[in-house]
């Protein structure tokens, strides 16, 4: 079990950590190794709202079957997007995180492949050259 850090006064419990409390972030992260990938998000705005920033890293599991909210990679209109699942009565929706950016409606004509379920993203906050 990794251990939780706060954002203010260290823990004192931090000197009982022992053997097996090591942080393995495949191991926490990737359920299905096979069948997932990273990606970059875009430089694009319209999923913050949904805590996806550009430059983020996201965990993609293709193994997953999109549900309903979840946040998937989709290969539509000849180009990769990041939307959130939103299958309607009048068919499917592409939403973003923003209000700025409308739904993208997927008519019954026209093709999405699923890429796969974001089941994570990791921001970078180290932000000097090495």
């Amino acid at each position: 079990m990794p251990f939780r850090a706060t954002c203010g006064f260290p823990s004192p419990a931090e000197d009982f950590y022992g053997q097996g409390d090591d942080l393995d972030l495949n191991e926490l992260v990737i359920a299905n190794p096979a069948a997932t990938f990273f990606v970059e998000a875009d430089t694009g705005t319209s999923m913050v709202e949904f805590g996806i920033f550009p430059g983020d890293t996201l965990v993609v599991d293709r193994s997953l079957t999109p549900r309903h909210g979840d946040v998937v990679m989709v290969l539509w209109d000849g180009g990769y997007t990041v939307k959130q699942w939103w299958p309607t009565a009048q068919g499917l929706e592409l939403r973003s995180g923003s209000p700025q950016h409308a739904p993208i409606r997927v008519g019954p004509e026209e093709e999405v492949e699923v890429w796969g379920v974001v089941t994570w993203s990791f921001r970078k906050q180290f932000r000097r050259k090495r």
